[in-house]
């Protein structure tokens, strides 16, 4: 499992509008080395009210969540430890760990208000912090390296009504994506927050992006036979998408990428060992549909062939499923992705938020192993019982295998006491100060290969539980 998984929680409002970025990102560890960006984002956060006219031009915007959990039959470090199967946070959430993710917006040109076509330029810098070794309390010690994680998102800078009006140009590191199901803390369909450039000009979006993983043996090959990566191979991504809204606020999107790997050969003109080039291309739509007062479903259909077959639990088209082929190329390889998302806003005392997702596919190698299916089902009701208290019961179920083995399956039942200080009735409402119980009930499938991190720290049991308090915001 790749160690950044479950990381990043940015948040969206239905229908794409954006509210806080946040999810994958570029890896930057916290030790000696890094702690010159600390202190610049300190001080930065740290601005006199005397800095009017910087102020003026800098925007703060946060998404962060806190908390403290026991398994209550076992003294074990449960916190962030989830119950699903397949390490991520499809099938449920709540057993998250601690997550902090500021960002900066810095106005480079900022256009007289109510101006819709002059230019305008800002650049981004969004940071996120984890703790890699127990509890955030613990960050108040001097073992930075070994406790604070820092990732670096975002660091982009876009440029809009550039030589024609409404067009949009940007550069860098950007969480480039759509909408997220909150439940499973999933971005998906159109998720290629990566390096890059990329212009928009109305419903028409185009993207040029770079992948070059440290962890995915595509990118890091061995060309001398030594048994370490000494070559360095990077992807491009071409990403093409096409968003029609109608009157009625209904829309649908498309979405193409074509992947591409340059071949990896060996400098030494006697060996000759070589990774070939291969390719992959995706194909998407999803569909929104406005129900009223502030309801929506939405649903999509996505797959990628060969190299762009990545799907395995959520995970963006270019973390390359299974084992290629005897030629080295990935011909016959596919990933693909459904998902449906609802909320339905019932009555004043009343929503329902739920979700579906399936994701399956194979590598390249013919071999029966070489194959998984994953699905989950989820739903979650708001009560609200007071303006500022909240009632809310999630369940879920997942099911997932590789292979030919046998179905592993996690039942997860929530209780969610949940106080809401601004008063909304609405699911949106943050921030948030929850007490939850959640109970999972796990099948011998499972529970005999230990699928999900709670089960490898807890051991085997088919019944778990999870005790927890958190806080959940953003700005």
């Amino acid at each position: 499992m790749n160690p950044s998984l479950g990381r990043g929680a940015g948040r969206a409002l239905p229908g794409g509008s954006h509210m806080i970025p946040g999810g994958p990102s570029v890896p930057l560890f916290l030790g000696r080395s890094s702690r010159p960006l600390l202190a610049a984002l300190c001080l930065l956060f740290a601005l006199p009210s005397s800095a009017q006219s910087l102020a003026d031009r800098l925007d703060f915007s946060m998404y962060g969540r806190v908390g403290v959990g026991w398994a209550p039959t076992s003294g074990e470090f449960i916190q962030g430890k989830t119950f699903n199967l397949t390490g991520r946070s499809v099938g449920g959430r709540l057993e998250e760990g601690d997550y902090l993710e500021p960002s900066l917006k810095l106005h480079l040109l900022k256009p007289a208000e109510g101006s819709v076509d002059a230019p305008y330029a800002y650049a981004v810098l969004t940071p996120a912090m984890w703790a890699n070794n127990g509890l955030f309390i613990g960050l108040t010690s001097n073992r930075f390296s070994s406790t604070l994680a820092l990732e670096l998102g975002e660091a982009y800078v876009a440029a809009g009504n550039i030589l024609v009006p409404g067009l949009k140009f940007w550069g860098g590191v950007r969480f480039y994506r759509g909408t997220n199901v909150y439940l499973a803390d999933y971005w998906y369909f159109n998720n290629l927050s990566a390096q890059g450039l990329g212009v928009q000009y109305g419903p028409i979006d185009v993207a040029v992006l770079l992948q070059t993983s440290a962890t995915l043996a595509e990118y890091a090959v061995d060309t001398d036979g030594d048994g370490e990566p000494d070559r360095r191979r990077q992807r491009t991504v071409i990403v093409g998408q096409y968003t029609h809204t109608f009157q009625s606020k209904h829309a649908i999107h498309l979405l193409t990428e074509i992947h591409a790997l340059p071949e990896a050969a060996s400098l030494a003109p006697a060996d000759a060992r070589i990774l070939p080039p291969d390719v992959g291309v995706v194909g998407g739509v999803k569909g929104h549909v406005e129900l009223g007062n502030g309801s929506f479903n939405d649903t999509s259909v996505r797959i990628g062939s060969r190299i762009a077959n990545g799907s395995l639990a959520g995970l963006p088209t270019w973390n390359t499923y299974g084992l290629p082929a005897a030629n080295g190329r990935y011909s016959g390889a596919y990933g693909v992705e459904v998902v449906n998302h609802l909320l339905y806003n019932v009555n004043p005392l009343l929503s329902v938020n739920a979700y579906g997702t399936l994701h399956a596919g194979r590598g390249a190698s013919g071999a029966v192993t070489d194959r998984y299916v994953e699905y989950a089902l989820g739903a979650q009701s708001t009560l609200y019982l007071h303006d500022q208290f909240h009632l809310v019961n999630e369940a879920s179920f997942q099911g997932f295998r590789e292979g030919h083995q046998r179905y592993g399956t996690a039942l997860k039942l929530s209780l969610v006491p949940t106080l809401v200080p601004t008063g909304k009735r609405d699911v949106w409402a943050r921030p948030h100060l929850r007490l939850f119980y959640t109970l999972a009930v796990y099948n011998q499938a499972s529970v005999d290969r230990l699928i999900s991190p709670y089960l490898q720290t807890v051991g085997g049991s088919t019944v778990g539980h999870y005790l927890g308090a958190r806080v959940e915001w953003w700005l």
